[in-house]
């Protein structure tokens, strides 16, 4: 028996630690039996893009590089940890923890009814500098049109935070 495990990187502008991270991983191949299962290992980078609430991640780990100042991928990785069980290596609830999104995490987890929810790349970006660089590298792009469409109509949009009732959220 065996069981395949992804560990996630969720990056900015570095390319030296990852690079010699993935470089390791290929050239290690690590493998761990343990209970009789054979656990094998592999790395991808992460992407920045829309996201279902129910989604189910195919990582079991993610090194977090982004998330202190980048809200989209924030967002996704207390989705992941909250939902789908997913370890995380830098935590996110330590930056913030009062919005929508978590609290929809939370409450789908315990089995209410929550509508179909996504969570939308912003149409104004950060303002980092380092922001530019990581959105040509790593934020796919998407048509919002797409998914209303899979939402389906009515929809409702609004920012993930709860503060200041959508008056004045810069742009969010």
């Amino acid at each position: 028996m065996g069981e395949s495990h992804v560990i996630g990187l969720l990056l900015a502008t570095e390319e030296d630690w990852p690079s010699a991270f993935e470089a390791l991983f290929a050239a290690l191949e690590p493998e761990i039996t343990y209970a009789g299962n054979r656990h094998t290992f592999d790395v991808q980078r992460i992407t920045t893009e829309p996201f279902r609430l129910r989604a189910v991640p195919r990582y079991s780990l993610v090194i977090d590089r982004l998330a202190h100042w980048y809200w989209v991928p924030r967002e996704w990785l207390k989705k992941v940890a909250l939902m789908d069980d997913v370890y995380l290596m830098n935590n996110p609830f330590t930056f913030q923890a009062m919005e929508k999104h978590a609290a929809y995490c939370a409450m789908i987890r315990l089995g209410l009814n929550i509508p179909e929810t996504w969570m939308i790349p912003h149409k104004n970006p950060p303002e980092n500098e380092r922001f530019p660089y990581t959105a040509a590298k790593y934020n796919l792009p998407f048509r919002l049109e797409d998914i209303a469409k899979e939402v389906g109509y009515p929809l409702y949009m609004k920012p993930f935070a709860g503060w200041l009732g959508w008056r004045n959220a810069g742009g969010r």
